[in-house]
């Protein structure tokens, strides 16, 4: 005990003196962040017109959708609400690909169901090191392959995010209740189907949870991919801050602010009823 309090006050002690903390530099800047603030006020946006007529689609299995709305009939809305749609959409696509391909890496870093103890090191270590290069990098990486926009802010989102899947999904495998395992293992059951039956329902609640939190984290991650171009309100907000439009900055805060919350007490709601 009195060994990792001393361990700890050794570590305190080197962070604040390697960061430089000093409250009285914050308290002298008190009067710059109000006047800051001040700027921000009152929120403003840009307003685009919007057509509320939607043309006639048609779906797969040749399902005709009709056209929706009366041709010129436009609504006002603010421009930078496209721009947070587009990325909530980028984190949809960027989520479901991780999602998808951090399932083999989260079964072999499973320590409790991995094929081998150096499978399992050489899967801890290729997550961490996708765990180590921050989204920017990647979004950089991809804006330089598929040029700027979205796309490229997905496939950062879906690649760089791998690491955390695996690793979340491996912390979800590995803490399932080994009694129903074995008990499945009891009737003869298969490897396989030892898997299927005693793992996967045991794991899948906690796997879906943490991916509408991927989800949630993923939205504001896409928020700022865009300040390199690739796609998203992150592009809408580095031109407000360029131009020192601070009240329309202010603007755009307000919807994203308002958009994470409903996604946040959306994706509570859906935790709640898968745990």
């Amino acid at each position: 005990m009195v060994a990792t309090v001393v361990i700890a006050g050794l570590a305190y002690t080197w962070g604040l003196a390697g960061t430089r903390a000093n409250p009285m530099e914050l308290v002298e800047g008190i009067p710059n962040i109000g006047r800051f603030i001040v700027r921000l006020f009152p929120p403003a946006w840009d307003w685009t017109k919007v057509a509320l007529a939607t043309p006639a689609f048609t779906l797969p299995f040749g399902v005709v959708v009709p056209p929706i709305g009366a041709v010129g009939e436009t609504i006002s809305a603010p421009t930078v609400l496209f721009a947070l749609l587009e990325t909530i959409q980028m984190a949809i696509i960027g989520t479901s690909i991780a999602a998808v391909m951090a399932i083999p890496f989260g079964l072999l870093a499973a320590r409790n169901i991995t094929p081998h103890r150096y499978v399992y090191m050489a899967t801890r270590l290729l997550m961490n090191a996708n765990r180590a290069i921050p989204e920017l990098i990647f979004a950089l990486i991809f804006v330089s392959a598929v040029g700027l926009g979205p796309f490229a802010g997905v496939l950062a989102l879906g690649i760089g995010e791998i690491g955390m899947m695996a690793k979340l999904y491996a912390e979800a495998i590995e803490s399932i209740d080994p009694k129903q395992v074995q008990a499945v293992t009891a009737t003869g059951a298969t490897r396989l189907q030892t898997f299927v039956f005693g793992v996967i329902p045991q794991a899948l609640p906690l796997v879906a949870s943490y991916c509408l939190l991927m989800f949630e984290r993923n939205v504001r991650s896409a928020t700022i991919l865009g300040l390199v171009g690739a796609g998203g309100v992150g592009f809408v907000l580095s031109k407000y801050m360029a131009l020192f439009q601070y009240s329309k900055l202010m603007g755009a805060l307000v919807l994203i602010i308002t958009a994470v919350t409903l996604i946040d007490r959306a994706s509570d709601y859906l935790r709640r009823r898968l745990i």
